[in-house]
Parts: C-alpha cells; structure tokens; sequence
C-alpha cells in the first residue's frame, strides 16, 4: 500500500445549496466533495473534472486524520497533519460525522457559504442562491477578504450598484448574523456622487442546522485570525 502525506496549511469550506449544483467542497490537506444525497468522497482530481473515490477508515486526533482510498487502482493510505490550521481539525471531524450521520444538503436553506482561511489571510463569500432569477441585477453577497494585496468588503444588494470598501473597522459574527464596519468611501462610487464616509452592513445566515456548528465554528476562528489588521 502506498503512503500520501500532505499537510492541511490551507482550509477551505464551500456549501451551496443551489438546486442546480447542490455540493459542499472541502480541502484540509486533501480534497473532499459530497453531492446531493451522497457522502463525501475523496476529489483524486480537484483542479479538473472531479473524479470522486469512496475512503474508508478514517481516523482523526488533534494533530492528525489517516484514512484509506483506492485511488488509480493502486490501494493509498493518507496521512494529513492537521497541527498547522486551527480550523483543519474541525473541518476533518465535520466530513467524518456527515458520513456516519447519513446527513444530506437540503435545499430549503438559501445561502451560499464559501470560507477560506490561510496562515495570514482569510476569505468569507455569503450569498443569497435563487436558481429561478439569473438577474445580475437582482443578486445579493457579501465578500469580505484580508489578502496578500489589500483587505475588503465587497456588497451587492438586489437593484443596487455593487459597494467596495478597503478599509475594515470591524467584523463581528453574533449568532447568526454577520456584520461588518467599513471605513473610508465606497471606491467604486462615481466621483460625482456624494458617497458618505464609512458603511455598516448585517447579514442574517440562513444555514442548515447540521452545518451551523461548522460554519459558526469556521468563521469564528477565521475573523479572530484577523483581528489585529482591524482599522478601529
């Protein structure tokens, strides 16, 4: 049996419960996807097509998840170290308890939850999912991200313009509903508009309760991360 190590440096969490491509994607060191009615599998090929494969004994510790896939005919056992993400742990043990669960994505709840959390940087994309209105126009997200060239709030709300800030006074995430302070002009307003200093904006999370624990856990360790680049 061949042995594949990675490290799970990077953590990401996707879920969209949209009727049409109803998933949740994760990486924590590998890649793992589930769809409408399955459980998660291992991605053997995340960057193209994904080509899913079954695992089998999966273990998971503080430090550590081990866990077994036939991946091109060849029998693999992989190790991840979990040690280098805070949130790597909760990730692995989420993916372990919807396969023992049986947990399905149900469609009744209507965001879409991308998180991205890095060693320094951190990424949150919520939005509201109707299949039935492909109206740019009518579309509502929330982008917050700290990255290796700025940190930022992007908002759309339905019939209005698309708002960016490059300064962020504060995020705070208080039971489900995720705010954000802004400081400084929206930098994509026309100079000719008389934009005011500054915006706060509230997003209420519309989450499936099998996922709440995760994704409040998720976002909680991501915005602490963070603190210290706040423009207070």
């Amino acid at each position: 049996m061949e042995t594949v190590k990675s490290v799970a440096g990077e953590v990401v969490f996707l879920l969209d419960p949209g009727k049409l491509w109803t998933r949740i994607d994760i990486i924590t060191g590998e890649n793992f996807r589930t769809l409408k009615g399955g459980r998660f599998m291992l991605n053997e090929t995340p960057l193209i097509d994904a080509s899913l494969v079954p695992f089998s004994n999966l273990h998971i510790d503080n430090k550590s998840m081990s866990f077994q896939a036939k991946v091109q005919k060849i029998d693999t056992n992989f190790e991840v170290d979990l040690s280098k993400n805070k949130a790597a742990s909760l990730i692995a043990n989420f993916v372990k308890k919807y396969n023992e669960e049986q947990w399905q994505i149900s469609t009744g709840h209507f965001n879409s939850v991308l998180i991205k959390i890095e060693k320094k940087y951190l990424t949150i994309r919520v939005e509201y999912v109707r299949e039935d209105d492909v109206n740019i126009d009518n579309k509502n997200w929330l982008i917050i991200s700290f990255n290796e060239y700025c940190n930022y709030v992007q908002i759309k709300e339905p019939s209005v313009s698309q708002k960016r800030f490059e300064s962020i006074k504060a995020v705070t995430l208080d039971h489900f509903k995720l705010r954000v302070e802004c400081s400084g002009r929206n930098v994509w307003a026309a100079e000719e508009e008389d934009d005011e200093e500054g915006y706060n904006y509230e997003w209420d999370l519309d989450i499936q309760p099998e996922f709440q624990e995760l994704i409040m856990g998720l976002l909680d360790i991501g915005i602490q991360s963070q603190r210290k680049k706040f423009n207070a």
